[in-house]
């Protein structure tokens, strides 16, 4: 990277966390106004989604216009009312943004399970309870068999996602659990060129805890096509980045079964990935 791509990744940096601190304080007026009347609660969501969708309008701005990122918008016929469960393959912190500006600015907003201790940190704690992240309480301790802990994981899932019903949102789950590396990568031994194995467990949880409400899946593959670090990102050095996405109904996904439905997945996103490779 050049001194004037440092440059432009350090503003980008400093322009989108000032507006999260911008935006911080009407969250937080928000979320006392809906715990002390709590009849507010639905009209103070319809607001809380409005910031939410000022925020990512600005870092949308911030990342094309000073970092000189570049995506293409997949243009999903999306409704802000609707629930939704987005599976994406997780190569960077950049993943988050993208997602953001591909749903969120036609569709509902984003959100993702959070572990309770992340609501007591500053902002991020702020942010899942503003906006109604479904919060998982801490596993239950104890002797417990496998088969009686998996249980016990859908259950989580299950009290967590009820937030959902009351507010709805396009429920992110990245299925490799982590994002890729190399290393890990080898490690996993994954039969996947370019792509970890996929953990059909939490996604599994998360559909049967809303299939009541009958959401589309969409499946999403971005693609960088140089590397997918951060800060080159912000930077505007990744080149333009391939945003993939197909919707599917939740009948198509548990007909076929979720670990089958996205095996298919995974290698018809292996394929896209490699044949961006096969452009370099």
């Amino acid at each position: 990277m050049t001194i004037g791509s440092h440059l432009k990744a350090t503003l980008a940096l400093a322009l989108i966390t000032t507006n999260l601190l911008v935006w911080s304080l009407p969250l937080a007026l928000a979320l006392a106004t809906r715990l002390v009347v709590p009849r507010t609660r639905q009209e103070v969501a319809r607001l809380s989604s409005r910031i939410y969708r000022c925020a990512v309008a600005f870092d949308d701005w911030v990342l094309k216009q000073i970092a000189g990122a570049r995506w293409a918008d997949p243009c999903l016929e999306l409704s802000q009312d609707e629930v939704i469960v987005v599976i994406a393959n997780h190569r960077s912190w950049a993943d988050v943004f993208l997602l953001q500006s591909a749903i969120a600015r036609r569709g509902p907003i984003v959100k993702f399970l959070c572990k309770k201790e992340l609501a007591y940190v500053p902002l991020f704690g702020l942010i899942c309870l503003a906006f109604d992240f479904p919060i998982l309480q801490r596993r239950a301790r104890g002797h417990q068999t496998e088969s009686e802990r998996r249980n016990s994981d859908r259950q989580r899932v299950r009290d967590a996602c009820e937030t959902v019903y009351r507010s709805p949102a396009a429920m992110l789950s990245f299925a490799e659990g982590t994002r890729f590396s190399e290393e890990k990568h080898r490690s996993l031994r994954s039969q996947y060129r370019y792509l970890l194995p996929p953990r059909p467990g939490g996604f599994s949880a998360i559909l049967a805890a809303l299939e009541p409400l009958d959401p589309r899946v969409v499946d999403v593959t971005i693609v960088y096509p140089h590397t997918s670090n951060f800060w080159r990102f912000l930077g505007g050095n990744v080149g333009e980045i391939q945003i993939v996405a197909k919707l599917f109904s939740i009948s198509e996904v548990v007909d076929q079964g979720v670990g089958s439905w996205l095996e298919d997945r995974w290698i018809e996103k292996d394929l896209v990935l490699e044949g961006q490779s096969d452009r370099r």
